[in-house]
């Protein structure tokens, strides 16, 4: 039987990883079942456990090694520049997001420039999820104050999963090296003339490791930050 997902387009999978030696295998035999049309790209951020010779050993993997802790964002502005596919795909490591939505992210791809795989667009998915009242309504939050400054809809500012036509990103300079790359990524998108599509996905709590986020100190950084770049694009200064 021929594989649906040959037939689309190629893509760069940018996959930041720290610290997840406990789930990589598992994520590595659900990539492979997928027989997906991409160029893996994976960042290790100075882990400290054997994630890195695991990802040295995934066949045709380009594996970037950064010697010190470069932050969510560091990994992510470097993973994306390593590659030249027309499409990029990042995906975090641990499954939360599973891989086998990435076709459906990557089909998207063809009609959007931007692609947010969202944990809240279907309500049914996000009960089964069950991620918590923090979680759930910071998120909210967050993303209805961007939405509301920067003229989007997106349901998940802060999914971990999403698409971008590597186009999107002509003439965007990063300068957030932590998680803060995610709000700094969306408002410079916004502010380059592109629309967060969203598409609903199955988000599954992690079964190994533990999140690197810290919701309220980070939450408190996502906030102010959203303000300074308001600031910035009301100034004509937002780059």
């Amino acid at each position: 039987m021929s594989n649906p997902n040959k037939l689309l387009p190629r893509f760069d999978l940018v996959v930041p990883v720290y610290n997840e030696e406990a789930g990589l295998p598992e994520f590595f035999a659900r990539l492979d079942k997928l027989q997906l049309n991409c160029q893996p790209i994976f960042v290790d951020n100075a882990s400290s456990d054997n994630s890195l010779a695991l990802l040295k050993s995934y066949p045709n993997a380009l594996v970037i090694e950064h010697a010190q802790n470069e932050g969510y964002g560091g990994s992510l502005t470097d993973g994306m520049a390593a590659g030249n596919s027309d499409y990029i795909v990042v995906i975090d490591a641990d499954c939360e997001y599973p891989p086998e939505n990435i076709p459906t992210l990557v089909a998207a791809l063809e009609s959007h420039s931007v692609v947010y795989a969202s944990r809240f667009l279907d309500p049914m998915l996000e009960k089964a999820a069950n991620m918590g009242f923090i979680k759930t309504t910071g998120n909210r939050l967050f993303s209805a104050a961007y939405n509301s400054l920067f003229n989007q809809n997106t349901t998940d500012l802060y999914t971990g999963c999403k698409g971008l036509q590597r186009s999107a990103l002509k003439n965007i300079n990063f300068e957030q090296k932590g998680f803060e790359h995610v709000t700094e990524l969306a408002v410079k998108l916004a502010a380059n003339g592109h629309t967060i599509f969203d598409i609903a996905i199955q988000y599954e709590p992690r079964a190994t490791g533990s999140s690197k986020m810290r919701y309220i100190q980070d939450g408190a950084k996502f906030l102010k930050l959203l303000s300074h770049y308001y600031l910035l694009q009301r100034k004509g200064k937002l780059t």
